[in-house]
């Protein structure tokens, strides 16, 4: 049931896919078919990685028509070796009525 989408963006590389997410935020009134979102993001920085897998994760749910609950969380960031940083992060979004 999980879907994987890979986009590249200048040094990074963001990895997203749908999620459950443990702690999700009040809900508005007559949201349907809410979620969580997890995206990967690397860079040569913690602060790159950091905004590519935080915006990544914003994105990835705006794009397939959800309306993003509050703010993408950082989750983690590990060293990539040579490849920088790579950082995770959540968001949780509905699809509220027109």
């Amino acid at each position: 049931m999980f879907k994987f989408l890979l986009a590249t963006a200048a040094v990074s590389l963001v990895a997203l896919t749908p999620v459950i997410a443990s702690a999700n935020p009040a809900v508005p009134r007559g949201a349907k078919d809410c979620k969580g979102f997890r995206a990967v993001g690397s860079g040569l920085t913690e602060s790159i990685a950091t905004l590519m897998a935080t915006q990544g994760a914003v994105n990835v749910a705006s794009n397939r028509g959800y309306t993003v609950i509050g703010e993408a969380k950082l989750q983690s960031c590990t060293s990539a070796g040579i490849f920088g940083v790579e950082c995770a992060a959540t968001s949780y979004a509905c699809r509220l009525p027109q």
